[in-house]
């Protein structure tokens, strides 16, 4: 069984190689790495980037991708590129534990039936009383929360399992996931997500998962030290998550039940809310972005529905 990780990257070279230190690191290698760059200096003219390859020269195969800014696009040029049976996805901000591919990869041999995965992310401790208030506030309002069952919700937005302590399947992956080859042939990366492209993870598994089985292994765990670098102010951020939610509703629930309608706009309204927890400055460029966000989604919908 071969072995292909997509590592997509955006200005980030210090996130990039030290991800790479923990691949190279792992008990099982991969055959390669694909690495897809749409930094404003490309990693391959930064020699601290080039040193630290010929560190490791070798070791894997790296196959180095310049491209455009976008995430979905990005993965899509990585899978295209990519030679392995198992195509793993990575975050560049993560740090991957020594058996994270090991354990992953037999979970693929042992389970053929199931045609994608994920581990777990370190940090889901025990829920303390701040943290409770806030998974039932997201509970009530059917908002994403990182503290569930792996399911989807009639508003669109998933229940992340990362709490759980056991293997079980799930119909949501995150972006720090992997796929069967196969699968590329009849799905891609839905390239209308465009920017950071928030949530192309949730589309992708959501419409993989309603033909398919995927699983969570919680044995298998990396860290997630989030970066800051490219992903823009609250304003920008929380504009691209509100019409990025919209989009994807429209396109992967709303004609399966017509009256999810109603919890979609429960949550839109739970998003809202949810501004008014944070810090006065941050909470108004929260609620100015989920305004423009919806009107923006709004003007789009219509030029669509014309033509």
């Amino acid at each position: 069984m071969r072995v292909s990780v997509i590592l997509c990257t955006r200005n980030r070279i210090d996130e990039v190689i030290r991800f790479c230190e923990s691949l190279y690191n792992q008990i099982e290698l991969p055959d390669e790495l694909i690495i897809v760059d749409s930094s404003d200096v490309k990693l391959k003219f930064e020699k601290r980037f080039t040193n630290f390859l010929k560190k490791w020269k070798g070791k894997i195969y790296i196959n180095y991708l310049s491209s455009e800014p976008g995430l979905t696009k990005q993965r899509n040029i990585g899978v295209k590129e990519a030679k392995g049976d198992i195509i793993y996805f990575f975050d560049d901000d993560v740090i991957l534990k020594k058996n994270y591919l090991k354990i992953i990869n037999e979970i693929f041999l042992n389970k053929s039936d199931y045609i994608g995965g994920m581990g777990t992310i370190i940090g889901f401790s025990k829920l303390s009383i701040k943290k409770k208030i806030a998974y039932f506030f997201k509970s009530f309002f059917l908002l994403q929360s990182d503290y569930g069952d792996g399911k989807f919700q009639k508003s669109g937005f998933p229940k992340h399992p990362y709490n759980k302590k056991e293997f079980k399947e799930v119909e949501v992956l995150c972006g720090c996931c992997c796929y069967k080859k196969d699968i590329f042939k009849e799905f891609k990366f839905d390239e209308n997500l465009t920017g950071y492209s928030y949530m192309e993870d949730v589309d992708f598994s959501r419409r993989v998962s309603l033909k398919y089985r995927l699983f969570y292994e919680p044995r298998a765990k990396l860290e997630h030290r989030h970066s800051k670098t490219e992903r823009g102010n609250i304003y920008m951020m929380k504009k691209m998550y509100i019409k990025n939610y919209r989009y994807l509703f429209f396109k992967n629930f709303y004609d399966r039940n017509k009256l999810s309608i109603l919890a979609h706009w429960w949550s839109i309204l739970g998003l809202f809310l949810n501004s008014f927890f944070l810090k006065p400055k941050a909470a108004v460029e929260s609620i100015k972005g989920y305004i423009r966000g919806l009107k923006e989604f709004k003007e789009n919908r219509r030029r669509s529905l014309c033509n």
